[in-house]
C-alpha cells in the first residue's frame, strides 16, 4: 500500500511539475476579469481589446525565464571526488598525462576535482 501510495504521489509531482504554463493559463482564465482591472496596462485603450492578455503574457515569460534560470544552475554543477593519498598520487601521473584540460589536481593530496568543464547540451 505504502508503494503505490508513494508512486502516484511522485507520478502527480512529477505532472504538477510540467504543467507550470498551464496552472498560469488556468489562473489568468478563471480570474479575467480582476487581471484586466487590476494589472492591465492598456486599460486607457479599449480598442486594442487586451482584457489582461497583457499581463497573461508577462507572467509566461517570467515563467519562462525563472526556467531557463534553472537549466543554467543545473549545468554549472562541479563534482568532487575524495581519494586516499594513494590512490591519488598513483592516479595523478595517468591525469596530468591523458587528461591535461578536463581535470585538474588540487593542492590538497586527498582532494581530486573531477570535472572542471561544465556540460552543455546541444540546442536546438
Amino acid at each position: 500500500m505504502f508503494k503505490r501510495t508513494l508512486h502516484i504521489l511522485l507520478a502527480l509531482l512529477i505532472l504538477i511539475n510540467g504543467m507550470g504554463y498551464s496552472v498560469i493559463q488556468a489562473d489568468f482564465y478563471i480570474y479575467q476579469d480582476k487581471i484586466a482591472a487590476l494589472f492591465c496596462i492598456n486599460k486607457d485603450k479599449p480598442e486594442l481589446a487586451c482584457d489582461g492578455k497583457c499581463e497573461l503574457e508577462r507572467r509566461l515569460d517570467e515563467a519562462q525565464e525563472t526556467e531557463e534560470n534553472k537549466r543554467r544552475a543545473v549545468q554549472e554543477e562541479v563534482t568532487w571526488v575524495y581519494l586516499k593519498p594513494e590512490v591519488k598520487s598513483a592516479l595523478d601521473q595517468y591525469w596530468k598525462h591523458y587528461h591535461p584540460v578536463f581535470g585538474v589536481l588540487d593542492e590538497k593530496p586527498e582532494i581530486l576535482l573531477s570535472i572542471k568543464d561544465f556540460f552543455h547540451p546541444p540546442q536546438a
